[in-house]
């Protein structure tokens, strides 16, 4: 939508938004006519929270503006909050209950009579302690609680209309002034001495209930701080008390001290062992180099006792040989035993001479000398180990207490490492219970640091009254409103419209647009002949170039006009065309499928056919003229074509004409099923139809026929100007009236 066509919707339906602008605005002036005057009065309370002194920063103030802007949120929600707003209203009411009569500086006339009524004397007889404001408030709180359900209660602490109840009081305002530590609440009532009481009660009201929320959560904190501590410090003592118990039970002292000597002991004596162990190893080298040595001896001894038994052998034999010599004369036998009596002295020999040369070494040392350097030898071996044997048992008993310390010192280690967790948790604990003391402190020197600066004052001067504010802005809502809806409709609008939209929907080229004709009472300075008579000369000119280019001179033109729905104005298009093809002193014939309406004269020649069986068989253009009509005389032969989404048509008798006009109007949408209908009437015709776009709006007949003309003031017309971008406003002048008769309505 263009500048110009949103200005010419407003005007178009301008007297529709200024008549519903005025009538809203009548109807606010008398709903407002009566309404009643109102009082406002403010208070402003320094906060502290801001820059206000802080117990745990006294020098040094550090501004957090988040934390400032959520003790600012959690102020102001107190008071909205509906505990604070009842607790309020419950006050007001009591303050009223303790006044004998009406007093300007509580109650008007007016709204004592409202409060008598709501509170009888009966009932506060039941309620009012004339004594204690306290008790009074209390026995209220507990008569509201008990009679929640009673029309009066209800009436008195729920309706909006009660200055005592919370929706009413719900209305205050509060707000930070500024970046300030200031607070500013204004509160606004039809009775000065009720605007200014509640404000007093409310700020009595929500100091108190900061300064209880405050104590009562860093109470709560202190409290559990306390428990933890206490709990920390059992827990400690219990694990010191465990390690003390497995120092009694396991003689430790001190463990790290004892293992280090243990530690150094055992390395020192492991030194001497393996001193000792080279000793050892070196007298059992001597010892075995000496029994090398003397391993001769045995061999003399060995070789002695052989000696006396080959000499016993030898005597023994000597005997036998004596005894075969003397007595026994057996040669052989002797002769075997001197041979073997030789044998045993030979090795006697042997032997002598071999224990001779086993007496000394092979160094050549006596063999006594050798011996008492063994015996030294052995005398070392055995000492070294017995001091070895010392040595291993050592070993033994560091080996035992390795054993008993090795265990001893993970268990050590773990009950350390539990008594320094412990003691941790506890200084952390009791540094919190230390932070948590000072913010319990500071809590309550900032909750009692709220001091009023500027108390409510008495509002003696109504409010300026709202209801010419009301009725203005009713008077724009009248007006928006329709408005709104107007140019929603017209931007939803999925109507074809215009000729642009007519093009691009139905895919054919446009040959020409005829206006909506109706539309005079709704436009009314629109030349609606002129606009007639152009758009039907424009048509009448593109259908004669169409016809041209289609067909011969010598023959007529015979031109086919349909459209796929009915009520699109063919039959009107085509008395418009031929009309004035007849001004141009052409012979035009109309066929139509129904007659002309009533009152209009053509200046054609019209024939009426019958949209039956044998038209939709008709084979020849001439079967449709009956006797006395020559087409040939004719220069313009028009057929029109019932709806073809709803009524047959004759296919063999297409072929025959040179121009198609489809005719569509732009006050409906365009569908699928016009654009298969129309797909499949182009296939049978042996050229493309042409868009006559019919209905159009006056507006949206600029695109094809220029500038329309129109009576417009100066102003119109420079604002024309401005929105189209041509200061150059002489162009648009006034229309001239014509008296060409302009054809009503769709056909």
């Amino acid at each position: 939508m263009t500048l110009i066509q949103f200005f010419r919707l407003l005007n178009r339906n301008l007297n529709l938004f200024l008549l519903s602008s005025i009538a809203l605005a009548v109807v606010t002036y008398m709903l407002t006519r009566n309404l009643p005057k109102s009082y406002d009065t403010e208070a402003q309370v320094f906060t502290g929270i801001a820059s206000g002194i802080n117990v745990g920063a006294v020098d040094n103030i550090k501004v957090d503006f988040l934390t400032s802007a959520t003790e600012f949120d959690n102020l102001i929600n107190t008071i909205k909050s509906r505990k604070t707003l009842e607790e309020v209203g419950m006050r007001l009411l009591v303050q009223h209950m303790m006044l004998d009569s009406a007093h300007p500086a509580y109650i008007n006339e007016a709204n004592w009579g409202h409060f008598r009524y709501k509170i009888p004397d009966s009932l506060e007889q039941e309620l009012l302690d004339p004594y204690s404001v306290e008790n009074t408030l209390r026995k209220v709180r507990r008569y509201k609680d008990k009679y929640w359900y009673d029309e009066k209660v209800k009436l008195t602490f729920e309706s909006s209309g009660s200055p005592y109840s919370w929706k009413r009081i719900a209305s205050i305002g509060v707000s930070r002034v500024q970046s300030s530590d200031l607070l500013k609440i204004f509160y606004s009532s039809d009775d000065p001495g009720i605007a200014q009481n509640t404000l007093l009660i409310l700020i009595e009201v929500f100091t108190k209930n900061m300064a209880l929320i405050k104590s009562g959560q860093s109470a709560s904190v202190v409290e559990y701080f306390q428990r933890k501590v206490n709990e920390a410090a059992g827990e400690l003592n219990e694990a010191e008390d465990r390690l003390q118990s497995f120092r009694i039970k396991n003689r430790v002292i001190n463990y790290q001290e004892q293992t280090r000597s243990l530690t150094i002991e055992k390395e020192r004596m492991e030194d001497e062992y393996q001193a000792e162990i080279a000793k050892r190893q070196a007298a059992l080298a001597a010892l075995k180099k000496l029994e090398e040595q003397l391993a001769l001896n045995h061999v003399m001894i060995q070789l002695g006792n052989d000696v006396l038994n080959k000499k016993t052998e030898l005597i023994e034999l000597r005997a036998k040989i004596a005894e075969l010599e003397t007595y026994l004369n057996d040669a052989d036998l002797l002769q075997k035993l001197r041979a073997k009596a030789l044998l045993l002295e030979e090795q006697v020999r042997n032997m002598l001479s071999q224990r001779f040369s086993y007496s000394r070494t092979t160094e050549g040392i006596p063999v006594t000398t050798i011996i008492d350097s063994w015996l030294d030898a052995t005398l070392a071996l055995d000492a070294a180990n017995a001091r070895v044997a010392v040595f291993l048992e050592r070993k033994e008993y560091f080996r035992e207490q390795y054993d008993k310390y090795a265990p001893l010192g993970s268990q050590f280690a773990r009950l350390e490492r539990d008594i320094d967790i412990k003691e941790a948790n506890y200084l952390e604990l009791l540094n919190s219970l230390n932070q948590a003391l000072l913010r319990q402190k500071g809590e309550m020197v900032s909750s009692g640091g709220q001091v009023v600066t500027q108390p409510p004052a008495f509002p003696h001067e109504p409010n300026p009254s709202k209801g010419t504010m009301l009725i203005l802005v009713g008077a724009i809502v009248g007006f928006i409103v329709p408005f709104f809806f107007v140019v929603l409709k017209e931007l939803l609008d999925s109507t074809i419209r215009t000729p642009e939209r007519g093009e691009s929907q139905t895919g054919l080229d446009l040959i020409g647009a005829y206006p909506e004709l109706t539309a005079r009472r709704e436009v009314k300075n629109v030349d609606f002949e002129w606009l007639h008579e152009k758009a039907a000369a424009l048509i009448a000119q593109n259908v004669r170039l169409e016809a041209k280019d289609r067909g011969s001179r010598q023959m007529a033109k015979n031109i086919l006009v349909f459209s796929t729905r009915k009520s699109d104005g063919k039959q009107l298009t085509t008395h418009v065309i031929a009309n004035e093809l007849v001004s141009l002193n052409m012979r035009v014939l109309v066929m139509g499928p129904k007659d002309l309406p009533a009152g209009e004269k053509p200046y054609y020649d019209y024939i009426t056919y019958k949209n039956d069986r044998d038209f939709v068989n008709t084979e020849h253009i001439t079967e449709l003229i009956p006797m006395g009509f020559d087409p040939l005389l004719y220069d313009y032969v028009f057929l029109i074509l019932g709806a073809i989404l709803t009524n047959p048509y004759p296919l063999n008798l297409l072929d025959q004409f040179n121009v198609s006009l489809c005719v569509t109007g732009a006050f409906r949408n365009w569908n699928r099923a016009d654009a298969t209908a129309l797909d499949e009437f182009s296939d049978i015709l042996e050229h493309k139809p042409r868009l006559l776009l019919n209905g159009v709006e006056p507006d949206y007949m600029s695109s094809v026929l220029g500038e329309i003309e129109k009576d417009r003031s100066w102003l119109r017309r420079f604002i024309k100007g401005i929105l189209s971008l041509q200061l150059k406003t002489g162009s648009f002048g006034r229309g001239k009236k014509r008296n060409t008769k302009v054809v009503k309505g769709r056909l």
